[in-house]
């Protein structure tokens, strides 16, 4: 009888040693992948980068993409409408590959999405895909934002032309184009330019302008404000300059 509980209480112990070595090992297991989140996302949030959304082939898609703070965030963002469009990040164009991130919202210029726990350094590239027609709609490729925010930044001041009232600022990156504290006399076709001098015919449009909107950003993709040193508010259907601003 005692050989026989011996026996029991030594097969108890082992079996109790093993789930304890069990538990241990499942422990350790988790501590180790949430360790490794925590030092994924620690890793993501030192990303910073940006990229200028264009349409793939007939599709029309603009705005700006930025990652940062482990978020990725689309503002002043245009697309067209499409029956199941997401964003992802990828590299190159190889959607198969690459990470969805959320469905958009095809009518909000200005979203914000959290990145999942996992290494995006390895993608170059924000895309608008549609998954139910298996199309890309637009994409952008990232640049390291560092060197973004070190790019020069002119300013100027409107003025009115002629007996036209145009009033407030101009602020011109190698990305956009911000207006603001923006005011002007209606016009029935007014748009904004990049010239030489204020001359229009060697400048280039950027964008029709919102007669009311007193904050106004464009971008400048396949610009290079580089060449241009005037910002000039002009009328198309008048052939006629509204205002200007000279940039320095």
């Amino acid at each position: 009888m005692k050989v026989r509980v011996g026996l029991l209480t030594i097969a108890l112990g082992a079996t109790l040693g093993l789930a304890a070595c069990g538990s241990g090992d499942s422990e350790s297991k988790d501590k180790n992948m949430n360790e490794e989140k925590v030092s994924m996302s620690a890793q993501n949030e030192k990303i910073s980068s940006m990229a200028m959304l264009s349409g793939a082939g007939k599709h029309q898609v603009s705005g700006k993409a930025t990652i940062k703070d482990n978020k990725l965030m689309l503002t002043d963002f245009k697309t067209d409408e499409g029956p199941d469009l997401h964003v992802y990040l990828t590299k190159g164009d190889d959607v198969k590959n690459g990470m969805e991130i959320s469905t958009i919202d095809l009518k909000d210029t200005t979203q914000t999405f959290e990145l999942p726990d996992q290494d995006i350094s390895k993608y170059d590239t924000v895309m608008i895909y549609c998954e139910k027609a298996h199309e890309i709609f637009g994409q952008g490729m990232l640049t390291d934002k560092t060197s973004a925010s070190d790019m020069s930044m002119m300013k100027g001041n409107f003025s009115g032309v002629g007996k036209h009232m145009v009033s407030g600022m101009v602020d011109v990156s190698n990305t956009d184009l911000k207006l603001s504290d923006f005011k002007t006399d209606e016009g029935p076709d007014l748009h904004v330019y990049l010239t030489k001098g204020g001359d229009i015919d060697t400048g280039k449009e950027v964008s029709k302008i919102d007669l009311k909107a007193a904050e106004q950003t464009f971008s400048l993709d396949g610009i290079d404000p580089a060449d241009y040193d005037t910002v000039v508010i002009y009328c198309k259907k008048a052939h006629e300059a509204f205002g200007e601003a000279k940039l320095s």
